[in-house]
């Protein structure tokens, strides 16, 4: 149940304005164990697997070997502020309060949105979820990033959106941080620093495109990025990224795929797709997903090993997810994941057993 305060926000010639805070929240905790192949980065490799690791990760930030254990998977607090500014305009800014535990706290997403008559504008440092496994298509099993697909990191972003019937357009910029820069850590790139932060810790900026159909039981998105502040490494850093995908609910079943193409600064493409399925039983919901990505045209340059297109390689990996509510806030939860996450690795594998409440 969402807990609602009045507070006082501001007091002006006209009188006293108020903004209604909305504070809500999620604690999920249980098991978690995985079977995480070695990686040998950081030593210097040079082949396939240095190459794939770095644009796309894959240890699902698991420990390496066998590991397990419990613990907390979300403990999150999301503060909610709405205030109506008369004119047909609006403003909501909401902050996140997340990892909280016995060591500490981290930070979590937090935006401030401005809605006008003509469309939406908003300034937000976020955590974008994964565009295939995690958004429109991604309707069951389990989130691939830093699995089969690259790995997300944080970023300070300005956009703006508007409605044209069923379709929503939108632009934004966003700055993000490197990956070896702390792109995972509490905060975003910071006031000042996106453009030419500290070296190892500016990542590429980009400007984004994307179009939205949501009409009945069909949504859709095509979506084109664009990067700049490219780098040496032409087999990793970004040039830009064509992507779309889709999801349609039968009722008795709902269905998503999509697919996702960047190409690297040396022309090489990393081409991401995945179709996933999800079923209701009652109060269980059964889910599934394929992820497969593909790295294709890689060049040689300094400090790679090989010949032209010697890197090129094919990771796969699916999910299984099964959920079951035990009331409109709780639920249990099960899932599996299996991935290769480089070319002649052993396959990774992550088992959780959790319990979800949220209020």
């Amino acid at each position: 149940m969402k807990k609602s305060l009045i507070a006082l926000a501001v007091l002006a010639a006209s009188g006293a304005s108020f903004a209604q805070v909305t504070i809500t929240g999620n604690y999920t905790a249980g098991y978690k164990s995985s079977v995480t192949s070695a990686s040998t980065v950081a030593t210097g490799a040079t082949g396939a697997q240095a190459v794939t690791q770095l644009i796309a990760g894959g240890n699902a930030g698991n420990a390496t070997g066998d590991a397990s254990g419990l613990g907390i998977d979300t403990s999150l607090v999301t503060f909610t502020a709405k205030e109506d500014l008369g004119g047909g305009m609006s403003v909501v800014a909401e902050m996140n309060i997340d990892g909280m535990n016995r060591g500490g706290i981290s930070g979590g997403d937090s935006s401030l949105k401005l809605t006008t008559s003509v469309g939406r504008v908003t300034l937000q440092t976020y955590k974008p979820v994964d565009y295939l496994s995690g958004g429109i298509s991604g309707v069951g099993g389990v989130g691939m990033d830093n699995k089969v697909f690259p790995a997300r990191g944080l970023k300070d972003a300005a956009g703006f959106d508007t409605k044209l019937g069923p379709v929503y357009v939108g632009l934004a910029h966003m700055e993000q941080a490197s990956a070896s820069g702390g792109s995972t850590s509490g905060v975003g790139m910071g006031l000042g620093a996106g453009g030419s932060g500290a070296a190892g810790t500016t990542g590429q900026r980009l400007n984004s495109l994307s179009v939205t159909y949501l009409g009945g039981a069909l949504t859709a998105n095509a979506n084109y990025l664009v990067y700049d502040g490219r780098t040496d490494n032409v087999n990793t850093s970004y040039k830009d990224v064509i992507r779309a995908a889709a999801s349609y609910d039968f009722g008795v079943a709902k269905l998503g795929g999509g697919v996702s193409v960047l190409t690297v600064t040396g022309g090489g493409t990393l081409t991401d797709s995945l179709i996933a399925v999800s079923v209701p039983v009652g109060a269980l919901t059964l889910g599934a997903n394929f992820a497969q990505e593909t790295y294709s045209g890689t060049v040689v340059q300094a400090g790679i090993a090989g010949t032209a297109g010697a890197l090129d390689q094919t990771r796969n990996g699916y999910g299984l997810s099964a959920t079951y509510a035990l009331s409109k806030r709780t639920s249990l939860i099960a899932n599996y994941a299996n991935w290769l996450p480089y070319a002649g690795a052993n396959r990774n594998s992550e088992t959780n057993l959790l319990i979800s409440h949220s209020f």
